[in-house]
């Protein structure tokens, strides 16, 4: 009877030897499964959250890219005629530039000097002034920026030839021009933000004389063709 009792101990004690290992087996599988999901998911957060990074950046480099507001420029063809005018351009969205025209031509006062003789000014010096105005409105931007536009210059001529007589301008007589043009251009830009622009389309030109005598006008018709050079500053 001891023995069968004694037995029975030693058998019940196995077994709760043997129960406690794998509690303890089972709880040292667990332990790590629990803590690798853990880091896991945070590093999935914070490449989440640090996805969305690169748009923000490329979203300011866009907004910064609009372009200028503001440029200056000059009238190539016009230098090489004595007509030069300065063009101030402000872009007033991307579609409609407005322009300022400013033009000055002046000729300096002639002399002569005979042979032994004093030298002699002929008092013929003068200054023209031109003031105006002038916009374009592009309707293809794609390729070659292509626009539709026109100008309209005053200036205060020296002189012009109306009936066969010459009229020089004078504090007795008065002369004006009014040059209106409807262009077609083109803009290229050569390197950053420095625009080259030509131009083709009709011109118009009244010619007005004043003087106590009387008053005189007359209105001419041409092919007008402008080339401008102008930079874009801020």
């Amino acid at each position: 009877m001891k023995k069968i009792f004694l037995s029975a101990v030693i058998a019940l004690a196995l077994c709760s030897y043997g129960y406690a290992q794998d509690e303890e087996e089972y709880e040292e599988e667990e332990a790590p499964a629990k803590v690798t999901k853990a880091p896991a998911y945070e590093e999935e957060e914070e490449e989440e959250e640090a996805a969305p990074a690169p748009k923000k950046a490329e979203k300011k480099e866009k907004k910064s890219s609009g372009g200028a507001f503001f440029g200056a420029g000059v009238d190539v063809g016009g230098l090489l005629n004595n007509a030069g005018n300065i063009r101030l351009v402000f872009k007033l969205n991307k579609n409609m530039e407005l322009a300022a025209i400013l033009g000055m031509y002046h000729h300096g006062e002639s002399s002569y000097t005979p042979n032994g003789g004093q030298e002699q000014s002929a008092k013929d010096n003068y200054t023209e002034l031109s003031i105006g105005a002038g916009f374009d409105f592009f309707v293809k931007k794609d390729f070659l920026p292509v626009s539709i536009g026109g100008e309209f210059i005053y200036t205060s001529p020296r002189s012009l030839v109306a009936g066969g007589q010459e009229f020089v301008a004078s504090n007795d007589i008065d002369l004006m021009l009014l040059q209106i043009n409807v262009l077609l251009g083109a803009h290229a830009e050569i390197v950053n933000n420095l625009y080259i622009t030509g131009k083709i389309g009709l011109g118009m030109s009244y010619y007005s004389e004043s003087d106590p005598a009387g008053e005189g006008s007359f209105l001419d018709f041409a092919l007008a063709t402008k080339v401008y050079l102008t930079w874009f500053m801020f």
